[in-house]
């Protein structure tokens, strides 16, 4: 935007603002750049308009105390919240390339099931994150989610805008930012509850996540009129179509369907109790619509149940083993697809109800785990730029005061070095002394504090370290589990070991045995 007054402008000292972004509802977006690192920011800044409106500014202040009690991979990353000398407030955060989901869905219309499934998982993610941090977003819709392409990856999900966001805080309950009766949110996505503006918990958002599930498939939300208020007596009154019925020409699996529908539900009490419960239940759809190789029954065989060793000594020749081992791939690399197999092999025997249900309770903890080992490499990362943090700005204070010392002793020298000193030159010596010891006492302080700043860091990475071990123990123990009951179910079942799963377990075995080839190879050369 020509002459615009924030270009150009340093805001917290450290942020220059060198472009305009776009509009949001109550502020303007800018890109920045950090003076010191080769980083770049948005801020959004509250409009002049809205200064004198308190439920605008409180909104505004609770988006930046909200999103930044939050830190999430699926949540955008709040860095810094202030106000400028003319009163206007602003917030800093990630600066993230990529595309609106609602704008997605302009250009399609709606999205195939394959990449639905993994968009809503991950803002159950980051609302189940939300959520047990004491916030519940309520306004949940595909205009806040952002998706992104992070390290070739593509469709990553960034939650965006909380500044209609409840805090379930003690120093927040008292604190209104409507006024009675009066309703905030977006009507196609409100739950029941927040359409008539009754108390909310993380539960609404499981409504409204339910509904984006909805309009992500069949292109359009379960409620819509043109009148916002016919909208909400839907939400209140109405009973949602599964989405398979508006879609009947889409082989939309029974399990999604249901899964809606229990988001959708009038009554809190009937849905899911936490975000985490639904990604769950979504990652089992996933399972499902993974594509299998498929063999005809002339062409397939029984596939016999060796052990490690015997399949090492048989298979080791085998062809797709072969093909394994030349990819080049690390053991590591090579037991995460392993585990993938084990996970899909679980879901399937599962549904058939050849593994008891109680293996299901198994899959959830690995999954809890592998969503907690995610959260906190995110807590060890934003630590690791602390540090970098803390020893640029406190090596600038250092550096400035070593300069102050220098200048002093030198100062004192040359006075010193008088052959006749005056009573004023004794007084001026006395000082410069005061004043370097005063500094030095200083410098002292900034060199202690450093210190003490990196140890605790580092013992906080230490606990998040050991936090991870933790969970890759326990991981690693379910899936020990998982291989037994699904070698025993093999054998006892002769379900499993119909064609239905052959190329499942083949594939299990024949990572089993290239992961073994390579475990010796490695083993061998110590």
């Amino acid at each position: 935007m020509k002459n615009d007054p924030y270009i150009g402008r340093k805001i917290a000292d450290k942020f220059r603002i060198i472009d305009f972004i776009g509009q949001g509802g109550m502020g303007s977006v800018y890109l920045a750049e950090h003076e010191t690192l080769p980083r770049r920011f948005a801020i959004k800044i509250l409009k002049s308009e809205y200064m004198e409106n308190e439920q605008f500014v409180e909104r505004f202040r609770r988006e930046a105390i909200a999103a930044s009690r939050v830190v999430h991979p699926n949540i955008v990353y709040i860095t810094d919240f202030g106000r400028l000398n003319e009163g206007n407030y602003y917030i800093v955060m990630e600066y993230l390339e990529g595309e609106g989901l609602d704008t997605l869905l302009d250009s399609q219309g709606k999205l195939p099931l394959s990449r639905a499934v993994p968009i809503i998982m991950q803002v159950a993610d980051g609302l189940n994150h939300a959520h047990r941090m004491g916030v519940v977003h309520r306004d949940i819709k595909a205009e806040n989610v952002l998706l992104t392409t992070e390290r070739g990856k593509r469709d990553v999900v960034k939650l965006l805008d909380f500044g209609i966001a409840s805090l379930l805080l003690p120093n927040f309950s008292s604190t209104r930012i409507t006024a009675h009766g009066q309703v905030f949110g977006t009507p196609e996505y409100m739950s029941p509850e927040q359409a008539s503006a009754k108390p909310l918990d993380g539960r609404s958002d499981i409504y409204s996540l339910g509904v984006l599930a909805f309009e992500l498939v069949t292109g359009m939300p379960p409620f819509w009129d043109e009148d916002p208020t016919e909208i909400l007596q839907s939400h209140l009154n109405d009973e949602p179509p599964a989405p398979s019925e508006k879609m009947p020409d889409q082989k939309i699996p029974k399990l999604f369907d249901a899964i809606v529908l229990k988001c959708l539900a009038k009554d809190p009490s009937q849905r899911y109790a936490n975000a985490s419960d639904v990604r769950n239940e979504l990652l089992r759809v996933r399972s499902m619509l993974t594509p299998l190789a498929s063999k005809k029954a002339s062409d397939s065989k029984p596939i016999p149940i060796i052990s490690d060793t015997q399949a090492y000594e048989s298979d080791f020749e085998a062809a797709e083993v072969k093909v394994i081992l030349a990819s080049g791939k690390s053991v590591v690399a090579l037991r995460n697809e392993l585990h993938e197999v084990l996970k899909e092999l679980s879901f399937r025997l599962l549904q058939e109800e050849i593994l008891d249900r109680s293996f299901s309770h198994v899959l959830d903890t690995i999954i809890e785990n592998q969503s907690e080992i995610t959260s906190l490499g995110n807590a060890i990362t934003l630590r690791e730029q602390d540090f970098e943090r803390i020893r640029f700005e406190m090596g600038q204070r250092e550096k400035n005061l070593r300069y102050a010392i220098l200048d002093l002793d030198q100062e004192y020298k040359n006075v010193e070095s008088k052959e006749q000193k005056t009573p004023v030159d004794e007084k001026y010596l006395r000082d410069l002394a005061y004043q370097v010891e005063s500094l030095s006492a200083a410098l002292k302080k900034i060199i202690d504090d450093r210190r003490s700043a990196f140890a605790d860091l580092n013992k906080e990475i230490d606990s998040y370290k050991k936090s991870v071990e933790e969970r890759e123990l326990e991981i690693s123990a379910n899936y020990v589990q998982l291989s037994s009951s699904i070698e025993k179910a093999r054998v006892e079942d002769p379900r499993a070991s119909s064609i239905k799963f052959g190329a499942l377990f083949e594939k299990l075995g024949h990572l089993r045995v290239a992961v073994e080839k390579l475990r010796f190879q490695a083993s061998s050369m110590k």
